[in-house]
């Protein structure tokens, strides 16, 4: 009887082990999800620490409007924008959808066409707010050859 349980007990080690190592690997796997979702949740807080970055750059404009090259106006008008600056900043003070922040007691976001700059032919830094909170979208947007404007929004903070 004593040789026989001598003979079992690899085998209840070796089952032990082998639930200790299936429970390490769904630990794993477990662990690994986790810091997918850290890795996501960190990108978009980078991203929105970036768009946070440039918050003193609002105020400095306030101050000095940026202009747009001669050549960067030449480029907009010859695909069709007989006033760049004006006709982007119409085009997106209609885009109110662009705006990814929820409006607060029923308002509605809307860009702040005063507060809205055109930095190149590329990025526009554009405010927005509801009547109860405000904040800021850093745009790309392109210009095609019919003269149509698409945006795409690179970032975003509330104030």
């Amino acid at each position: 009887m004593i040789t026989r349980s001598i003979h079992i007990l690899p085998w209840v080690v070796a089952l032990a082990l082998a639930v200790a190592c299936l429970s390490l690997y769904a630990k794993l796997h477990q662990s690994r999800d986790a810091l997918r979702l850290c890795e996501m949740e960190s990108r978009d807080l980078r991203e929105q620490l970036d768009v946070a970055n440039l918050a003193p750059l609002l105020s400095i404009q306030r101050e000095i409007q940026p202009r747009l090259s001669e050549f960067e106006l030449r480029r907009l008008q010859r695909k069709g924008l007989s006033n760049p600056v004006y006709d982007l900043i119409q085009n997106l003070a209609s885009r109110s959808d662009l705006i990814p922040a929820e409006a607060f007691f029923g308002g509605s976001m809307h860009i702040i066409t005063g507060e809205t700059y055109v930095l190149t032919d590329r990025w526009v830094l554009a405010g927005f707010e509801d009547g109860h909170v405000r904040g800021n979208l850093w745009l790309e947007y392109d210009v095609d050859q019919a003269g149509r404007i698409s945006w795409r929004v690179l970032g975003w903070y509330m104030n």
